[in-house]
């Protein structure tokens, strides 16, 4: 019985030392396995951030070259051009014409244009009393 006895006491101490190894030997694949998918992981995002990147550049390449273009369509020649090919008789508007708006959607104060829609108005307001009190009659 003795030496069943040092055989348990020596196996028990070896199994714990294998423990010990294996436990060891465990946390050093699941660290390798945790790298690799982090390695994976970030693989996949540089490869969509380069291809968001590319359209990004794609997208700006043709907002410059649509801006060029809307650029040398508003041209004057390029305007009267196309005003002719539509069959348009159309001209830059007068000074008194030209209606600058503020922020709220008002007329800006002190504008010739708006002085004369005023003055306008008023005397077609005082045509159409004018009008009603005949029709009256």
């Amino acid at each position: 019985m003795k030496k069943n006895r040092k055989r348990s006491k020596k196996m028990s101490v070896m199994a714990s030392r294998s423990m010990h190894v294996g436990g060891v030997l465990m946390m050093f694949f699941v660290m390798v396995i945790v790298n690799l998918l982090a390695s994976s992981s970030c693989n996949q995002l540089m490869k969509s951030i380069g291809e968001k990147e590319r359209q990004l550049t794609k997208l700006e390449n043709d907002r410059a070259r649509e801006s060029a273009r809307w650029d040398a369509m508003k041209t004057s020649e390029n305007l009267d051009r196309a005003l002719l090919k539509f069959g348009l008789s159309m001209k830059y508007p007068r000074a008194d014409q030209i209606v600058r708006m503020d922020s709220h959607g008002r007329p800006k104060p002190g504008q010739l244009s708006v002085a004369r829609a005023s003055r306008r108005s008023s005397n077609a307001v005082n045509t159409a009393q004018v009008n009603r009190a005949r029709k009256v009659r």
